[in-house]
């Protein structure tokens, strides 16, 4: 039986299993298993072929598309898996920045209503005449207006609540399964998460009420108001702080803390209160104030207070990743071979977070930013017809977010040149373009247009044009050309065949390099979150900050340069949130496009809640429990006797999992307590196979998760194995690559196997199946194999003959097409079955079996060696 697994995006079991009419034998409607009508038959063996369909946990719903605003949340969830020996203070850093992105989240919502919207626009005849959707306000109170505007604020805290509880994993099965911070991907308690993650929800909704009670407070803090409004606003400042430390509490302490479901109703009960005191206190503005309502104040505060401890946690989040490359554990993840070297030198989590984080702040300023633009223009008028939307003094920084994105921009040359391998000398002189790309954008604001402008422009124009040059040439002599040609017996049909397939050779060689990308990313948000991290604490800490600017940081804000900078950054920090949401519009339409939010979810909700509860509902502990169960049935329950789980792109991770799941279960007691038995985990580990095609274990988890999925899992997943795993690839393949073997140092830049010191050798010891060659399909068509690692030529012919038609380029789908899978495959199976003696079922066609096309325990046997 071979159980193909897809990958992401959520392929058509139709698809998966080339069948129209595939036979559901398994799971329900969002993991389900399904056979082929077809009964194949590969190296004289008939085989059966279910496919494993999970890619409805992300896919399935157009809805699921929205999840794509809560990515800064999902990525600082991913960031507790990138570290490099998981630790409790770590943990605790994770969870607390956690909370203050969620705190981010609603004070920004709360924010750009109630001060943007409610007391600059609603609250004043001008703006609201101008704003014809705001009209049904007219003569509304200004506290029923306050209490309105506090609708999405709430409803951003309903979300927080529900998307928490979402989740597709079912009760645990059997006992003695406790949930630790160390566990694996084969543990089986690990897959239903912490039992704490419901406190962690119930942690940051009272967060999230703490803070919009907060802000409430704060509007009772107005001049030309009595007394009893400063009194109430003290009161509930203070139950607020009370009640935000002891939610952190909550979240840092959380294994040994649990309140039950009260801390949310409790965090309700004060956020209605607050809200309560403020719109009564407010219902009527003073007559003294004609056309001003009072100032609300406490956003500012809370901003700074919020770029201040976020860029603390990830001074703290650094530190811990010392602390861990230090030890022992994380030193020997460290000095691993050099194709498993972790990301970012170890620092993955601190840089995962970062992204996270300087997305959540540019999510939070873009938000404010398109409120002053939907609502009108700052215009400064005479009397009554003019008015103007001022942002508070902590989104002024908008001036960084535009130089940034200039920055960024300028960087994008270079940083191509380098992740497409090429030489030093076009590195340079893109980045001399750059440096005076730059320069020619300062002089600009500076000169009018003066020789040392036209001198910047004509510099960086010839660096570009001299280092485009240079990288068509490096192209044309960088040796893939010659590569490609020699993969084939005779040369390429065309001069253009080999050029494109070359080309496809090179991109896909890049994404040994993709996160050199994610580092740029995060040092230029890093390096802005610390400068407003700094303002921040100067405007808390310095008296003359806290009403104004100093005269000369002032007037540079009204300066050309801070004007154009800031109008930049603007469209910076808010054109991420129109392209999310414009995505989560298109996916009601078009289902290609709900497929591609999909990859996104497949990637990152693949792994449970630990640090944040707001993130897509996680679906690897359900395929992983699925799958691995599926397996023992057809083993211990139906006597298959060889299982070939065949795992494509993500797929191939959901298997390593089964695989370690099975591997730790039959190490462990047999108490008779567990979901799976000892007994059983062995007897099916017995008989299970591994083909894994399309994957990305060695170049992204790997590296990615050195902890969960490093070299020393797949070690593992190995002699669980018994090396019973094959691994496909194709060099045109963007995502999939070499998994049990060294790359070639030119796609790659790692040592290539076929060096002088590496001859013929994988990274595992194979016994002595491991030197290159070629596997043969028929006459022409072969692939080629070193140890484990079988790579297939992309297309598989370019001299097709007069009755056949011309091979495609595949890439990363089609490997079922490949003429040489099935052989793989059935190659994987006979290792298995005879290595158990060569006894196998009745023919699947003609044996008895309580379901259909399973074969049986009884029937006639055939000769050893497996050959039916």
């Amino acid at each position: 039986m071979e159980l193909r697994v897809h990958g992401v995006s959520g392929t058509p079991p139709e698809k998966t299993l080339d069948d129209p009419f595939p036979e559901a034998v398994a799971g329900d409607d969002v993991a389900r298993f399904l056979r082929s009508s077809r009964v194949r038959t590969s190296e004289g063996r008939k085989r059966l072929i279910e496919a494993f369909h999970w890619g409805r946990f992300t896919s399935g719903g157009a809805s699921r598309a929205l999840w794509l605003l809560l990515i800064p949340f999902a990525l600082l969830n991913l960031s507790f898996f990138t570290q490099l020996r998981p630790s409790k203070w770590a943990t605790a850093v994770l969870r607390v920045l956690g909370a203050v992105l969620t705190s981010m989240l609603v004070a920004n919502v709360t924010y750009v209503m109630l001060e943007l919207v409610v007391r600059q626009c609603a609250a004043v005849e001008g703006c609201r005449g101008m704003n014809t959707w705001l009209h049904f306000v007219d003569d509304w109170p200004f506290g029923a207006m306050l209490l309105l505007g506090g609708v999405p604020s709430g409803l951003v805290i309903a979300l927080l609540w529900w998307f928490g509880r979402q989740t597709f994993l079912y009760e645990q099965l059997g006992a003695n399964h406790r949930w630790s911070s160390t566990g694996g991907l084969g543990d089986y308690a690990f897959w239903h998460t912490t039992p704490q993650t419901r406190m962690l929800r119930d942690a940051n909704v009272a967060i999230a009420c703490g803070v919009t009670g907060l802000l409430y407070g704060g509007t009772l803090r107005t001049q030309g108001l009595s007394r009893a409004p400063d009194y109430a606003a003290y009161m509930v400042i203070g139950a607020g702080l009370l009640l935000l430390a002891f939610a952190l509490g909550v979240v840092v302490r959380q294994p040994s803390m649990n309140v039950g479901g009260g801390l949310k109703w409790i965090s309700v009960l004060y956020l209605v209160v607050a809200a309560g005191l403020a719109a009564g206190f407010l219902w009527r503005t003073p007559e003294d104030m004609p056309l001003e309502v009072p100032t609300l104040s406490g956003f500012e505060a809370v901003w700074n207070s919020h770029l201040i401890i976020a860029v603390t946690l990830l001074l703290c989040l650094w530190w811990c990743g010392v602390r861990a490359k230090r030890s022992l554990q994380g030193g020997a993840q460290k000095s691993g071979d050099v194709a498993f070297k972790p990301f970012w030198k170890g620092h993955g989590t601190v840089v995962v977070a970062t992204v996270s984080v300087v997305l959540a702040a540019g999510l939070s300023g873009g938000l404010a930013y398109r409120a002053v633009d939907l609502l009108a223009e700052p215009v400064v008028g005479d009397g009554a017809s003019g008015y103007q939307i001022t942002l508070s003094t902590a989104y002024l920084t908008g001036a960084m977010w535009g130089a940034l994105g200039i920055a960024f921009l300028l960087t994008v040359p270079p940083l191509v040149a380098l992740m497409a391998g090429q030489g030093r000398v076009t590195v340079v002189l893109f980045l001399v373009g750059s440096l005076s790309a730059a320069a020619a954008v300062v002089l600009s604001w500076t000169s009018e247009y003066d020789v040392l402008f036209w001198s910047a422009v004509g510099l960086s124009t010839a660096a570009y044009g001299l280092a485009a040059l240079s990288f068509s040439l490096t192209w044309a002599h960088d040796g893939v050309h010659a590569l490609v040609e020699e993969d084939y017996d005779k040369p390429a049909a065309t001069e253009t065949t080999t050029r494109k397939i070359a080309l496809l050779w090179r991109l896909a060689g890049m994404k040994y390099r993709y996160h050199w990308a994610v580092w740029v990313v995060a040092a230029f948000g890093g390096t802005l979150l610390a400068a407003n991290g700094v303002i921040a604490i100067l405007r808390v800490f310095v008296p003359g900050w806290r009403d104004k600017e100093p005269p000369w940081l002032a007037t540079w804000l009204e300066s050309e340069p801070a004007t154009d900078l800031s109008e930049i950054g603007s469209w910076v920090v808010s054109g991420l949130v129109l392209a999310l949401l414009l995505i989560g519009v298109r996916t009601w339409k078009e289902g290609r496009m709900r497929t591609v939010v999909g990859v996104v979810w497949d990637l990152i909700g693949f792994w449970p809640r630990v640090a944040h509860p707001m993130c897509p509902p996680p679906y690897g502990g359900r395929a992983t429990i699925e799958l691995t169960s599926r397996a023992r049935h057809l083993v211990c329950a139906k006597d298959v006797p060889a299982v070939v789980l065949s795992g494509h792109s993500q797929g191939s991770v959901v298997c390593a999992a089964t695989i370690l799941l099975l591997r730790n279960e039959s190490r462990l007691a047999a108490d008779g307590n567990r979901y799976i038995t000892k007994e059983e985990a062995e007897k099916t580990l017995e008989r299970l196979s591994f083909v894994s095609y399309g994957s990305q274990l060695q170049w992204a988890y790997a590296r990615m998760f050195p902890q969960y999925l490093g070299q020393a899992r797949l070690e593992e997943v190995y002699d669980a194995l018994q090396g019973s795993w094959r691994n496909i690839y194709r060099w045109t393949d963007p995502l999939g690559a070499p998994v049990l073997s060294w790359p070639p140092n030119r796609m790659t830049g790692v040592e290539p196997w076929n060096s002088h010191e590496n001859q013929g050798r994988g990274w595992l010891t194979m016994g002595s199946d491991n030197t290159p060659g070629k596997v043969q399909t028929r006459p022409g068509r072969w692939a080629l194999r070193l140890g484990h690692d079988i790579r297939l030529l992309d297309p598989e012919f370019i001299h097709p003959e007069p009755d056949e038609p011309a091979s495609p380029i595949r890439g990363h789908s089609g490997y079922y097409e490949d003429p040489i899978f099935d052989k793989i495959v059935a190659d994987a199976a006979d290792e298995i079955i005879t290595r158990n003696g060569g006894e196998v079922g009745p023919d699947p066609q003609t044996g008895p079996a309580p379901e259909p096309g399973i074969p049986g325990a009884s029937g006639a046997a055939v000769a050893p060696g497996g050959r039916g």
